[in-house]
């Protein structure tokens, strides 16, 4: 989960019906003592960390439940918040309009042999997109632990194991 993925994810065939996995994992909810919150419907849940036990980089986990002719297929994926995933998409969106933008101002400009000293902005905009990339990871390393208990709950709550990709 440390790798370069932005949101690691795992799907996982079951052979219970969705019912019965929703009871398991609501039955898991009202005993364990991990910090772990959750709501579970039938088709989906999400799990979060308690809110006084979270920080800005605290994960979450939203699985998917589709109930197949053999039993069930999870779905998942870990993130973040999504304030924190809009604050960073936003981020994304933003320099990288301005790259494109700039980008092709300058090369106009050029092409007409007039002053394109516009183009002197690129490395700052490339730098703040590398910058801003590394704040991701960095976050992403700060919340791995927590990301490991809502991972070892989900696979406590179910009573088998999930790999991630």
């Amino acid at each position: 989960m440390t790798s370069f993925r932005v949101r690691p994810k795992f799907r996982k065939e079951y052979p219970d019906k969705p019912k019965e996995l929703v009871e398991k994992i609501n039955k898991r909810l009202a005993t364990q003592h991990d910090h772990i919150d959750g709501k579970v419907f039938l088709t989906h849940g999400l799990f979060r960390i308690l809110p006084e036990y979270q920080h800005f980089w605290s994960p979450q986990l939203n699985v998917s439940f589709e109930e197949t002719e053999n039993g069930t297929v999870l779905r998942g994926m870990y993130g973040p918040h999504p304030t924190v995933w809009a604050v960073f998409l936003f981020g994304y969106a933003i320099l990288g309009l301005a790259t494109f933008f700039i980008t092709i101002i300058g090369l106009v400009k050029y092409s007409l042999h007039i002053d394109s000293q516009i183009l002197w902005l690129l490395p700052f905009l490339l730098g703040g997109l590398v910058i801003l990339y590394f704040v991701a990871q960095t976050g992403q390393k700060m919340g791995v632990e927590q990301t490991f208990q809502l991972h070892h709950f989900f696979e406590e709550s179910i009573g088998e194991t999930v790999h991630i990709s």
